[in-house]
């Protein structure tokens, strides 16, 4: 008999089938009811936390934060914690409102919604509108009590606490509207107009990326330049990507040392919106110490803004952390302009006080006593109680 013949198999197609794309996970977000139960929750649990913190006894607030934990869960208490020390770790005395007005600006970007966009005038008089009903509330009563309506409207226009409840909010981008007046931004070139899609998403490790390639982004400096001060961009329209390029232009320049513009930058200070000269002390120092020169001349021009002067100090504050070696000339530097003022410049040398004390500069402690004493700094800034290690050198 002969061998049964095998039936053929079909083959195979090569041709592999479509696969459908995973759809993402939509994100879901609570109700606007449970949205505001969470954000009074988070309220209550932040004011236990700053409690917590403050308390002399370590192992009382370990205890404390322990409790929370059980109460409130591990995910909250990080959430609040992390957002509680960002919020505090980035403050300085000087050019805070540039900060919080940037804040502000960004989390419109995402948040806005129908909201209207604030000039910075009268943000910071919003802001400080519901500070005064925030502290008044708190001291009137002894209980919690619920905020105003007005206090309410306020937070809701200022979009405060945007770190405690950004997790649990739908974006809601703000769309330009008709009435919006800004100038029509520059036209830029390769490699410059990239950064025009940045938007807000402040990732500095993505400029550092982008600025190894020296070679491509050191002809574009100039149009760097540019794009710091154009107006079309500084004052563009939040939501729209391209109003976040100064920030990542004025990255840019310090990421690739151009330190040539250290002085142009100042210019910064006279934006009436200005929400990025805060940013300064950090570019410098990436600039590097041939900052220097330029921030002591402009720091000795007694014709300059006391403000803008103590935004050099910070710069140099900045460098000397960065660059080590440089930390001894630039506390000696310090050091000699306090021992050479006079009465007249108190307010200047309140600020030298201020950020020799930020450096731990010990070695101008004996300088810092005898200004005090000579009465020739300004104590609304500095008192000599607040320099920190003349305790320890007395002990």
């Amino acid at each position: 008999m002969g061998k049964k013949k095998r039936p053929k198999r079909k083959r195979r197609s090569r041709r592999r089938r479509r696969r459908r794309p995973r759809q993402s996970k939509k994100a879901t977000y609570p109700s606007p009811a449970e949205r505001e139960r969470i954000i009074e929750r988070r309220d209550a649990l932040l004011e236990k936390l700053i409690f917590a913190l403050v308390l002399d006894s370590e192992d009382e607030r370990n205890h404390n934060i322990d409790q929370l934990i059980r109460e409130h869960g591990l995910r909250e208490v990080e959430l609040l914690l992390g957002a509680f020390q960002r919020s505090t770790t980035s403050r300085e005395l000087i050019a805070e409102e540039v900060l919080i007005y940037r804040e502000y600006r960004r989390a419109f970007a995402r948040f806005g919604g129908e909201r209207r966009f604030l000039g910075k005038k009268e943000h910071e008089d919003l802001i400080f509108e519901n500070g005064k009903l925030m502290a008044k509330r708190k001291v009137q009563s002894i209980t919690p009590s619920d905020p105003s309506p007005r206090e309410q409207e306020l937070r809701h226009l200022l979009l405060i606490s945007v770190d405690y409840w950004e997790d649990i909010t739908p974006p809601a981008t703000p769309p330009r509207p008709g009435r919006f007046e800004a100038p029509p931004p520059g036209r830029y070139g390769d490699p410059a107009k990239t950064l025009l899609d940045w938007g807000w998403d402040l990732d500095e490790r993505r400029i550092a990326r982008h600025a190894r390639n020296a070679g491509q982004w050191q002809p574009a400096i100039p149009e760097l330049v540019r794009m710091i001060f154009d107006q079309g961009l500084f004052n563009g329209w939040p939501a729209e990507s391209e109003s976040w390029a100064p920030y990542h232009a004025l990255h840019m320049l310090g990421h690739l040392q151009a330190h040539e513009h250290t002085g142009r930058l100042l210019a910064l200070r006279e934006q009436e919106n200005d929400w990025l000269s805060d940013r300064l002390p950090t570019v410098w120092a990436q600039m590097g110490p041939q900052t220097e020169p330029p921030l002591w001349n402009y720091l000795d021009d007694r014709k300059n803004d006391p403000d803008d002067r103590m935004i050099v100090l910070l710069g140099l504050k900045e460098i000397a952390e960065v660059h080590a070696r440089h930390r001894v000339d630039i506390i000696a530097g310090l050091t000699r302009r306090l021992q050479r003022s006079s009465a007249a410049d108190a307010e200047m040398n309140g600020y030298v006080v201020f950020t020799l004390n930020r450096m731990q500069a010990t070695e101008a402690g004996d300088a810092i006593v005898e200004a005090f004493k000579q009465g020739k700094v300004d104590t609304n800034i500095m008192r000599l109680s607040d320099v920190s290690f003349l305790e320890r050198l007395v002990s």
